[in-house]
């Protein structure tokens, strides 16, 4: 998990609360401020995300945090989380801002969590991983719930790998696939992997030969996957290219797509449609 200070995410997650809280909270400027306490507790099964960043937003705020749980933790329903310790004011500004967080990250984590198991029964060497499609400005928090839950964080940002798609290679006008990845390979630094899309056999097979670090299948059925592999298996007995999959795979036909010889699943699905877990925040008198 790439590292960023406490003091560094402590900036970020200010941000998100200012977002909210822009030019103060005129309902809760009224409430009786005293020292209470307040229990985030699960509404539903799962595992928990989110307990290290909500942390650093409380402490950052002037209130103290008691957590029972740890990010990875499986939940169930009606367990309590962690306490907050402090103004009720306080406490009442931060809520919903600490709610969207834990509750997002949480989902993201115990969606690919129950993939990453699936991976584990088939007995695969399969890396689970996501893509860039994140939340503008909470990428590191999406990619931080996917690898606490299992998976692969897959590229941060567009400098980590070289990948070549469909319209990388649509301006190329009409060169052939082999010839461009050799481009590629000519100009790139050796400290970066290449990463190229194909869309058929037939741009598999072309690429093949020129043995790319990762080829990645888009769109391909079960069936045509097993056809790649078998024709990689054919042709090369040594060191091969990792295969990486990616479009079409979601987690209600995942089981599909766990087939020997592919060695990352990439999906977009694990931050862009996971369905937040549920929790709530509430001030005991």
């Amino acid at each position: 998990m790439a590292y960023l200070p406490p003091k560094l995410l402590e900036r970020k997650l200010l941000q998100f609360l200012q977002e909210d809280l822009e030019f103060g909270d005129i309902t809760t400027e009224i409430v009786p401020d005293k020292i209470v306490k307040a229990n985030l507790i699960a509404k539903e099964n799962g595992t928990v995300c989110g307990i290290y960043f909500a942390s650093i937003l409380s402490k950052a705020v002037g209130l103290e945090i008691i957590t029972y749980k740890t990010d990875g933790d499986q939940i169930d329903k009606g367990e309590v989380v962690f306490t907050l310790k402090g103004s009720s004011r306080l406490i009442l500004v931060v809520e919903r801002t600490l709610l969207n967080i834990v509750m997002r990250l949480s989902g993201i984590t115990t969606q690919t969590k129950q993939l990453v198991n699936m991976i584990t029964k088939s007995k695969l060497p399969i890396k689970i991983a996501s893509t860039r499609k994140t939340t503008p400005g909470f990428r590191y928090f999406e990619k931080y719930a996917v690898k606490v839950g299992g998976g692969d964080t897959h590229r941060w940002s567009l400098s980590d790998e070289i990948l070549i798609k469909e319209n990388h290679l649509a301006l190329f006008k009409g060169d052939l696939i082999d010839s461009i990845l050799r481009k590629f390979q000519q100009l790139s630094s050796f400290t970066k992997k290449i990463d190229i899309e194909v869309e058929t056999i037939e741009e598999f097979e072309n690429v093949l030969s020129l043995n790319p670090d990762v080829i990645m299948l888009d769109d391909f059925t079960p069936e045509k996957i097993q056809k790649a592999i078998t024709l990689m298996n054919d042709q090369i007995s040594g060191k091969k290219p990792l295969i990486e999959i990616s479009g079409g795979v979601k987690s209600e036909n995942f089981s599909k797509f766990l087939i020997k010889g592919i060695d990352i699943i990439s999906m977009g699905a694990l931050t862009h449609t996971a369905k937040s877990l549920d929790f709530s925040l509430k001030i005991q008198i």
